[in-house]
């Protein structure tokens, strides 16, 4: 009985384990070829060639993560290798001679020459993926070099530029701090404010002490509401 026991408890430690293992890989999150079509558009310059049929081809294992590659067949003859990682970012393209296929080679993108080797067998050009390292820059594909052009690096929005560059930042200046039925001028700078108080830091000894909010002048109050 104690064996039976025994087995059942390591039975149920390997399940565990195998489990624990499982929930660590990703699950896998191909873009659509729409999603696909649109990024690429978007991108526009030789990421986007005029007439250029785009399908999906495979998905890429790479230890806990994968890469989605689709075929971009151009009509003037050839192909883009297009490449998404597993949070749908674009990652780039190779331009090449031959298609990528569906062929499973670990960790690599799978070319197929169209041709067989020595042997009869269909020959393969894989490009290997590292997950430290990434998609290599340069490689040869059926001894014809080629390099990865990477997706240019994504900028923000005209609309979120105008905010940075408008964006007021506190400055020392002197605030009117109502004590006691008195006005007192403080040379102090911004720097928080929660809780109905401001948090001011003054300019002579660089201490920081809160104030409540009601005991500056309305002008002092105009200047707050800058400050988010």
């Amino acid at each position: 009985m104690k064996r039976i026991l025994g087995m059942i408890m390591v039975l149920a430690l390997a399940a565990g384990i195998a489990t624990n293992v499982a929930a660590k890989s990703e699950r896998e999150d191909a873009p659509k070829r729409r999603d696909v079509e649109e990024v690429l558009a978007e991108v526009g310059g030789t990421h986007s060639p005029e007439k250029m049929d785009v399908k999906k081809i495979a998905s890429v294992k790479v230890e806990d993560t994968y890469y989605h590659v689709y075929e971009g067949e151009l009509d003037a003859g050839g192909f883009h290798i297009i490449v998404f990682d597993n949070y749908r970012n674009y990652l780039g393209y190779y331009k090449s001679d031959f298609a990528p296929c569906n062929y499973e080679i670990e960790s690599s993108i799978v070319i197929d020459s169209g041709t067989i080797d020595d042997n009869g067998e269909p020959l393969y050009y894989p490009i290997p993926i590292s997950l430290k390292k990434g998609l290599p820059s340069k490689i040869q594909i059926g001894g014809i070099p080629t390099n990865f052009v990477k997706a240019p690096k994504k900028e923000g929005s005209e609309a979120e530029k105008t905010t940075e560059d408008d964006e007021i930042k506190p400055e020392y200046r002197t605030w009117t701090i109502l004590h006691k039925g008195k006005e007192f001028p403080v040379r102090a700078i911004y720097i928080k404010q929660s809780a109905g108080k401001i948090h001011l830091k003054a300019e002579t000894n660089g201490v920081t002490k809160p104030f409540d909010i009601s005991s500056l002048s309305k002008e002092d109050q105009a200047y707050v509401k800058q400050f988010k």
